[in-house]
């Protein structure tokens, strides 16, 4: 007695009744029961899935897995598209499952993998049914991308502040007011979009996602989506390859309507957005921290140091840091030395045990300066900060009636405006109130870490860039900067060696005035 398996699989909801997956299921076990030298198995199936991707077939996984434990000896199948799509998954597939002695029956083809040509017919069959999925593909892309030419909308109804519906997109007037909060805030308040995303969670707006919170990267999404000015571009994404669908950014042939649909936003107030958003990208590359988070920079040129990794035959990886100039342009543009990655660590650690032997003088000073600052009238202070959040609600009443259409744009610079100036004016009031404190609370923290260096003669990774500001190399020695602190470590090392027997010595430190 053979025990007989089925396996069925429809990849959209749209089959007709006669092929739908209820009638294949019932096929089977109708087929497969009338023969009495038959043990009827089960049927697996996938609905809704593509075939030509396995990993994706959950029933069709469970049906090999069953297999392989020795629970099915036979498998039978309407067809070679319904079993795989895909040439190469089919044979690997068939061919397993022969070895577990498993045969299968693809029933409409009239191909038994039991037959000695079985797996010639079947490749066969698979090359064409791949070939049919080819021709499908390009087809449906071919017809997408005249309907998007067309301008019709595709996707799933998820772009926040639209409703999407029969390829068509209208604005959503509750969540559309949200865009322009964002775009107002951005633009108009200057505030990045983490600072946006914590606000419109404090004033209660619903994030895309449900049941979760604004994120910094959902606001910049929505600043970046050029469909809030009224356009449209679709296939951002392309699929490369039918049989993965593994999806790549479209670098060419990108589908771009302008003034497709009605905008949420006006086209100037998104390309402000766009031009502060391109302003800060820019800032932000500029000269970042390398070597456990701490500013290197060069005293022959002044360009940051970069982290540099070069693989070595044993497997190791070489690390060191070198100057940004001399890594584009060679020597000739700067002759300045590499720091080895080992050897900044040695610095570090040398550092961190030298301040607890050294520093009772400067922390006594520091001490001496915090007992000299007064503290701030915490009083007149409050009342400012009052006046301040008056001009900030005044100025969200007046968002609001422009937003309703009750104030026109030229009302709304006006007003703006006036706000800004009244705002300059008292945040000066305060920061001259908060001079004294902002000094003291430097000198505390001053204070403070000259306690922890007291306490601590090694620091983590992590913590060096808690006490080191900057460190600028030069040819003979490194100067090595302290936060909070207005002397520096002028330090010169050696070092020897090689692989594990490489070791770096310091020859010297002083302390010199800080260069900044």
């Amino acid at each position: 007695m053979l025990r007989v398996a089925a396996y069925a699989r429809v990849s959209t909801e749209k089959d007709d009744q006669i092929n739908s997956l209820a009638n294949q299921r019932a096929y089977f076990e109708n087929y497969i029961k009338q023969r009495h030298d038959w043990i009827f198995a089960g049927v697996y199936y996938d609905e809704g899935v593509t075939g030509t991707q396995t990993a994706k077939r959950t029933g069709f996984n469970k049906m090999i897995e069953d297999c392989r434990t020795g629970e099915i000896d036979l498998i039978l199948t309407k067809e070679v598209s319904r079993f795989a799509r895909n040439t190469v998954d089919a044979l690997a597939y068939t061919r397993e499952l022969r070895a577990y002695g498993v045969g299968v029956i693809f029933i409409n083809d009239n191909i038994d993998t039991r037959d000695g040509d079985g797996e010639f017919r079947l490749s066969i069959m698979a090359s064409v049914a791949q070939e049919e999925s080819r021709k499908t593909s390009e087809r449906v892309r071919w017809g997408q991308r005249r309907a998007m030419e067309n301008g019709v909308v595709f996707g799933n109804n998820s772009i926040y502040g639209f409703t999407l519906k029969n390829g068509q997109l209208t604005v959503n007037d509750d969540k559309a007011e949200v865009v322009r909060l964002i775009f107002y805030k951005y633009v108009c308040e200057g505030k990045g979009s983490h600072v946006i995303a914590r606000e419109l969670d404090e004033e209660g707006f619903k994030p895309p996602k449900t049941n979760g919170k604004w994120s910094g990267e959902e606001v910049l999404h929505i600043l970046k989506n050029e469909k809030y000015a009224g356009d449209l571009i679709q296939k951002k994404y392309i699929t490369t390859d039918y049989l993965t669908h593994k999806k790549v950014v479209n670098d060419g042939g990108k589908i771009y309507i302008r003034d497709h649909h009605a905008p949420i936003v006006d086209r100037g107030m998104w390309e402000k957005a766009r031009q502060i958003r391109e302003k800060r990208a820019a800032s932000a590359n500029k000269t970042r921290p390398h070597g456990f988070g701490i500013k290197i920079v060069c005293g022959c040129c002044g360009s940051s140091f970069t982290p540099r990794k070069s693989p070595r035959k044993s497997g190791e990886t070489y690390k060191l840091h070198m100057c940004r100039t001399r890594s584009r342009q060679g020597k000739s543009g700067c002759g300045m030395r590499t720091v080895n990655d080992k050897s900044l660590k040695t610095v570090l650690e040398y550092v961190s045990d030298f301040f607890a032997d050294e520093f009772d003088s400067a922390a006594a000073e520091v001490a001496r300066e915090i007992e000299t600052l007064t503290d701030t009238d915490d009083t007149r202070a409050a009342r400012i900060s009052e006046k301040i959040n008056e001009v900030n609600r005044k100025r969200l009443k007046m968002l609001d009636g422009y937003f309703a259409g009750k104030i026109t744009e030229t009302d709304r610079e006006r007003f703006a405006a006036e706000y800004d100036k009244e705002l300059t004016h008292l945040t000066s009031q305060l920061d001259a109130l908060a001079n004294e404190q902002k000094i003291r609370t430097e000198r505390q923290r001053g204070s403070d870490l000259l306690d922890t260096i007291k306490s601590e003669t090694r620091f983590s990774d992590g913590v060096y860039s808690e006490i080191i500001d900057k460190i600028t190399v030069y040819a003979d020695f490194l100067i090595v900067e302290p936060k909070y602190l207005d002397f520096a470590f002028k330090i010169a090392y050696s070092t020897r060696g090689y692989k594990d027997a490489y070791t770096t010595t310091i020859e010297s430190c002083d302390i010199v005035r800080a260069e900044n």
